[in-house]
């Protein structure tokens, strides 16, 4: 049977087209036809009866919380429109995965949110708090969420004097285990990226975490390191209570 659904109807319509009205300014859009029909798969994948609200947006992407059959679920949508090509194949070459990858300005975006989604999967499996990925298709993400029904998780920047070594101490035991484990290394974390829910933390935004191999890896392990230090300093946080994470290898103090 052919699906008329009222989503289907408006891509099919062309309802999302607003060249006309922005002339040659498309750096904000994000609803181009070809992202209406990977929202429209996802939906029906899902069975996702709406978009609730959303969390957060960038230049790059957008994050919804939309609402499934039983749960929240995240939809992360990368920009096809801004996403700076330079800035993101810094951390795609020379990672081992994804050598093999045909990468153009047209396809990088969709390797991006590949990339992201395999990121989560490997911390996934050595039991780092990261959210769960669910399915990603082309430039769509969708993930766990994470949160109270109404008001996603804050993060680390966002948490009260009072509670802000326990999360503090929770992120830098995560980032160790992602580290230690899924060989992986963050190459963006800060107090951004660090989401912080009933007393326990958990990493996002994965897509420009590189293996260990990379060949910046090391930088990217140390530039982290001196975000989070400074993070910890300038809130009058105590670094004695946890073992700060090692690149993997490193038998230096």
């Amino acid at each position: 049977m052919e699906d008329r659904s009222a989503l289907k109807q408006l891509i099919d319509r062309d309802e999302f087209n607003f060249n006309d009205f922005i002339g040659e300014k498309t750096e904000g859009l994000v609803f181009d036809k070809r992202t209406l029909d990977n929202i429209y798969t996802l939906f029906k994948q899902f069975n996702i009866k709406y978009v609730d609200y959303p969390i957060s947006s960038g230049k790059e992407s957008l994050v919804f919380k939309v609402e499934g059959a039983k749960k929240g679920i995240v939809m992360k949508i990368f920009k096809t429109s801004t996403l700076r090509f330079q800035h993101i194949n810094d951390y795609i070459d020379g990672d081992p995965r994804f050598a093999n990858q045909r990468k153009s300005r047209g396809t990088l975006i969709y390797v991006w949110a590949r990339k992201e989604y395999a990121n989560l999967l490997e911390c996934r499996k050595f039991r780092v708090r990261v959210p769960e990925p669910l399915a990603v298709v082309n430039n769509i993400i969708l993930m766990s969420y994470i949160g109270e029904r109404r008001t996603p998780a804050k993060k680390l920047k966002d948490i009260e004097e009072s509670q802000l070594q326990g999360y503090f101490n929770s992120a830098m035991i995560e980032y160790g285990k992602m580290v230690e484990k899924a060989k992986l290394i963050h190459a963006d974390m800060s107090e951004y990226n660090v989401l912080c829910y009933r007393k326990r933390s958990y990493i996002i935004d994965m897509g420009q975490a590189v293996s260990y191999k990379h060949p910046k890896a090391k930088e990217f392990f140390t530039r982290d390191m001196v975000n989070m230090k400074s993070f910890a300093k300038r809130n009058e946080l105590t670094l004695d209570e946890i073992v700060l994470p090692k690149f993997p290898g490193d038998t230096n103090e």
